[in-house]
């Protein structure tokens, strides 16, 4: 395909785009086939009401590559899609044309349970990142953060015997493109300690924080059956009514020292689904919640006796009341829908996506 052919083939995504910064590029472009066919897609836009630059950019030796007009890597990550766990959704642009989208699903022992890819024009792609950006207020999740925690979950998942999800592999060549090596350790998100390094801790409640981030509605991720008999024995006898909520922390602080189970609980899963909750907390512009829970994460890792750390207490209480109210919830007959590989956890598909069946 000749380039100036290519041109105009760009000039008609970019229209159907209604990319008006980019047509204006091509405007007085030195072929004059590109010049006109991008003044006529202009005149277009602005009949439709779309509003086009007065002025932008003008390079008249623009090529395929220069004009493109995509976001370059972009990434997002979200909690909605099923309690714990991340949705984590990355964009990388194809080497010619449009990109290639990934959404994947993540629990908190780093177990890839879902993932699908798409196909993004270079128009879609732009619109994502300007979408995502505006909601975020500018602040940006890292695009290589994100490609090495699903090449981290593959891995992870392989090694823990679970089945794949399909299509990963394939696309593992566009991961190995973008990283050039596999993460050699859980990858950290050293980006969100930089945007952090000059913001004070929230001193609100930990409790509230970690409510609003919805903790309360994580399954359990620790074994509690240790904890769960020494605080059965601790409160045995005494009237429910009569136990002030400071009572019943005491009586699980004293319950939590030294349970290993839960030691490996909060150094792993509980630590790393907390990491995502502070990167959400940062893109809704919580920046304080977000360094507070940072801070609690990075001390749940050092620490000899983690369930000592200040507030880790308000988030066993909330994981205790989960495992409870699940248990209602399976005595009454109500049974939680199971989590697998081949459940369908509801991504929206919308115009900025095509499905790939490549």
């Amino acid at each position: 395909m000749s380039e100036t052919q290519a041109l105009l083939d760009e000039v008609k995504k970019l229209q159907v785009a209604q990319d008006g910064a980019a047509l204006k590029q091509l405007e007085d472009h030195a072929d004059k086939k590109v010049r006109k066919a991008a003044r006529k897609a202009i005149h277009v836009l602005r009949a439709k009401g779309i509003e086009i630059p007065e002025q932008a950019r003008s390079w008249n030796e623009a090529s395929t590559q220069s004009m493109r007009g995509h976001a370059g890597p972009i990434a997002m990550l979200d909690m909605a899609a099923s309690p714990g766990v991340t949705r984590m959704t990355l964009s990388l642009p194809n080497e010619d044309d449009g990109a290639a989208l990934f959404v994947a699903l993540i629990d908190p022992s780093d177990r890839l349970l879902n993932f699908a890819a798409y196909y993004q024009t270079d128009g879609q792609q732009s619109r994502t990142g300007r979408d995502w950006q505006r909601d975020a207020d500018g602040r940006v999740v890292s695009p290589a953060w994100v490609a090495a925690r699903l090449w981290w979950a593959r891995e992870q998942t392989h090694r823990s015997n679970f089945q794949l999800p399909a299509q990963v592999d394939e696309h593992l060549p566009t991961l190995t493109k973008f990283l050039g090596t596999a993460p050699g350790e859980r990858p950290q998100p050293s980006f969100l300690d930089e945007a952090l390094a000059e913001v004070e801790a929230s001193t609100e409640d930990l409790g509230n924080i970690l409510m609003v981030s919805a903790v309360h509605t994580w399954p359990l991720l620790f074994d509690a059956n240790a904890l769960f008999e020494d605080l059965g024995n601790r409160m045995e006898g005494l009237e429910a009514a009569s136990i002030t909520n400071e009572d019943r922390l005491a009586h699980i602080v004293a319950s939590s020292k030294d349970d290993e189970g839960l030691r490996t609980g909060l150094r792993g899963p509980l630590a790393n689904a907390l990491d995502d909750v502070a990167v959400i907390l940062f893109l809704d512009g919580s920046l304080a919640d977000a360094r507070r829970v940072r801070d609690l994460t990075t001390a749940l890792r050092t620490a000899d006796a983690p369930e000592s750390v200040e507030g880790v207490v308000n988030l066993v209480q909330l994981q205790l009341t989960s495992a409870a109210m699940q248990q209602l919830r399976d005595q009454g007959g109500q049974q939680d829908h199971d989590h697998d590989h081949d459940h369908d956890h509801g991504h929206v598909h919308d115009e900025n996506c095509d499905h790939d069946h490549d």
